[in-house]
């Protein structure tokens, strides 16, 4: 009889091992991006022979590809980094926002190759405007590539039960609610479709393609119209019971504070969002106010308002408040930064980041990290291919 091998207690057939350790390769690639097969052996926790057979099937599959090789930095050959080839890989991707979605064509490099922008009524009762667009944008930017599409993702503005497929509810465009919009685009393209909430999706995106990668754990900030948080613990996107998670606009920072559109009061989103920044502009009687965001709030303190510094500094401290309260009860090394205030740039940021270092104990302040995303808008984007790419290659993401 031959010998078993077990992982975590489960018995595995030989072929289920060369499963396991694909998925082990595929882990790395998601992890770290471009690496050698030397560091792949090594993250994998398999020989280097075991690995020249995986990644050689993977070559000949089309999926990777040999980069050129890197500077040597010692004794012998340069590596020869592996990553994933052009066009490999095929997701469909939606990223929606109240009024406005974009849908694209992303392989696994994260390279956009179809991009379609489209609008929607976000006040309409129900969604099939919306699911109509959003299948014929769909249409546009799959084209010929139906055969080779892996699946199709959306982020969404809103609490999603990621596992039932399932749109609990949104406060910005309420007609998502419901299963209907996954099903639909399902039943018409015949592939998965996976939907998530939009700042989960973001932290996915910054995991696989932007300043997450190979970070352990960060969180994923959006702000904005509205602000939520996507947290990657120890390698992993936290999604909380169902999916329910990440709401932290909507945590308490004012105890007499004024009524959320979510029906709570006192809630973050009240005072940090785009929408308290335009309330005051006009109180300050700031120019366009009604239209103003952190990039034009910035120009303004920088030609000399006296008014916009004040506001300016308000603004920062604010959102500070909020990033403070996450670091005090998750300690996220790396703060992402997406949405508005990446429009402010490093003035904004500077100030966001001593202010979350103010409010947090001594001991958490060491090593704290703003930073200001360098995919910002295409994160969701891409975050929604990269849930497509990780329910198929069956990864811990």
């Amino acid at each position: 009889m031959g010998m078993s091998t077990s992982l975590n207690g489960t018995l595995l057939s030989p072929s289920r091992i060369g499963d396991v350790n694909r998925s082990r390769v595929l882990q790395a690639f998601c992890d770290h991006g471009p690496l050698s097969r030397a560091e792949l052996a090594k993250m994998a926790g398999v020989t280097r022979a075991t690995i020249g057979n995986i990644t050689n099937s993977l070559i000949e599959a089309g999926l990777i590809e040999e980069h050129e090789p890197r500077e040597a930095t010692g004794v012998g050959k340069p590596a020869t980094p592996l990553w994933f080839a052009p066009g490999a890989g095929l997701s469909a991707a939606a990223a929606i926002t109240p009024g406005v979605f974009e849908v694209a064509l992303v392989d696994a490099r994260g390279e956009v190759l179809r991009h379609s922008r489209g609008q929607f009524d976000p006040g309409a009762e129900t969604g099939a405007e919306l699911r109509q667009r959003l299948m014929q944008a769909f249409g546009r930017v799959i084209g010929d590539e139906a055969d080779r599409l892996l699946g199709i993702g959306i982020a969404v503005p809103g609490v999603c039960d990621t596992e039932g497929g399932v749109i609990v509810g949104s406060g910005q465009v309420r007609a998502l609610r419901g299963t209907a919009l996954v099903e639909s685009i399902s039943q018409r393209f015949g592939r998965r479709v996976l939907v998530d909430n939009d700042a989960r999706a973001q932290a996915l995106g910054e995991k696989w393609f932007g300043q997450g990668r190979g970070a352990p754990s960060f969180a994923s900030i959006q702000t904005g119209h509205g602000l939520g948080v996507g947290l990657v613990l120890d390698g992993v996107v936290y999604r909380g019971d169902r999916g329910q998670t990440g709401e932290l606009g909507h945590t308490t920072v004012v105890l007499d504070g004024v009524r959320c559109r979510c029906g709570l009061s006192g809630c973050w989103e009240t005072v940090a969002s785009l929408g308290w920044l335009r309330q005051e502009a006009r109180r300050h009687r700031l120019k366009e106010a009604g239209a103003l965001d952190a990039g034009a709030l910035v120009a303004l303190a920088e030609a000399g308002s006296q008014a916009a510094q004040g506001l300016l500094d308000d603004y920062a401290d604010h959102l500070a408040v909020g990033l403070a309260n996450l670091v005090q009860v998750l300690n996220p090394p790396l703060l992402i930064l997406h949405g508005d205030a990446v429009a402010g740039g490093e003035r904004l940021r500077r100030r966001i980041e001593d202010g979350v270092r103010s409010r947090v104990l001594p001991h958490l302040r060491v090593g704290i990290r703003v930073v200001l995303s360098d995919l910002d808008q295409r994160a969701g984007l891409l975050g929604a291919a990269a849930l497509v790419l990780s329910e198929t290659f069956r990864l811990a993401t």
